[in-house]
């Protein structure tokens, strides 16, 4: 059954068949709305009688997506239970892969939010690994990433983010721009620092936070991993949308140096860019060019 038709499906009696499978009680679905947004699954918010839900649904074969979300979240969830969505649960059903958490209710905003957030991530960052990368290979988007694990952060910095997005890329960014970003891994032990491997939401962008029932921040759709906490938060730089107050309240428990945002900040943003033109298009190759015209 085509996907696009399967969706279509998940009506209020379905969404209400499946929300019986995995509650296990009976369920009557008060209202169904769909949200848009994602670029490969279809959401929806759910008010029922057993409360209410969010729900992501996709074609059977990609349930492996939503088990690494779920792990994502929950690794989160550990360290920031009261800024991360509760799981319900996630799986198959009649050739539809599902994914539902408890519907994040938004409140008012608190009047600190941004110096909030700022301290929040910081608190997700004091949590440090033995090693960069993680047990398990996840996603970022739609898009495979890989966690092998070492030891030595320049080289996972390359050798699991730059070069497969780059190898991806390589038809769309041409001989010219895959040669400067050789000639710039080369270059890249003296460029960038390192540190100790910290736990990172992976993902983290103006898209990808929300607010909770407190008003304070909800972290949702991570890609999580042990990297260099600097990488996380030339990312929150890319897109723009975090206030000047996050950045002074996250540099009052965890300081950057100046060195990062002159330096380091753009060439770590390389692997979202490059993401992006995997996810987009070409409409990020002159992105990429000039920054590694900055460097090599």
């Amino acid at each position: 059954m085509p996907f696009a038709r399967t969706c279509i499906q998940m009506n209020k009696e379905a969404i209400e068949s499946l929300l019986i499978h995995v509650i296990g009680t009976d369920v009557i679905v008060n209202e169904v709305r769909p949200i848009g947004g994602g670029n490969t699954s279809r959401a929806f918010a759910v008010k029922s009688s057993q409360g209410n839900f969010f729900i992501k649904t996709n074609r059977a074969g990609l349930v492996d997506m939503f088990e690494k979300e779920v792990k994502n979240l929950e690794l989160l969830r550990k360290v920031l239970p009261s800024n991360t969505p509760e799981v319900v649960g996630y799986g198959t059903i009649d050739h539809v892969s599902y994914f539902i958490l408890k519907l994040i209710e938004p409140g008012r905003r608190v009047a600190d939010f941004w110096s909030d957030f700022g301290r929040t991530l910081s608190e997700l960052h004091r949590v440090t690994g033995n090693t960069f990368g993680l047990e398990y290979d996840n996603y970022i988007g739609s898009l495979p990433q890989s966690n092998k694990q070492n030891s030595n952060w320049v080289d996972f910095f390359v050798n699991e983010r730059i070069w497969p997005q780059a190898k991806k890329a390589e038809k769309v960014l041409g001989t010219e721009i895959v040669g400067m970003i050789s000639k710039l891994s080369d270059r890249l032990p003296d460029l960038l620092t390192q540190s100790r491997p910290t736990l990172l939401h992976g993902d983290l962008w103006s898209g990808n936070f929300t607010l909770n029932q407190a008003g304070t921040v909800c972290l949702v759709d991570p890609a999580t991993y042990y990297g260099n906490r600097e990488i996380e938060i030339a990312f929150t730089k890319l897109f723009g949308g975090f206030e000047d107050e996050f950045y002074a309240a996250y540099s009052e428990v965890l300081p950057l140096d100046k060195g990062f945002f002159d330096t380091r900040a753009d060439i770590y943003n390389l692997y979202p860019l490059l993401v992006h033109v995997n996810l987009f298009g070409g409409w990020y190759v002159a992105s990429v060019r000039e920054t590694l015209k900055r460097f090599v």
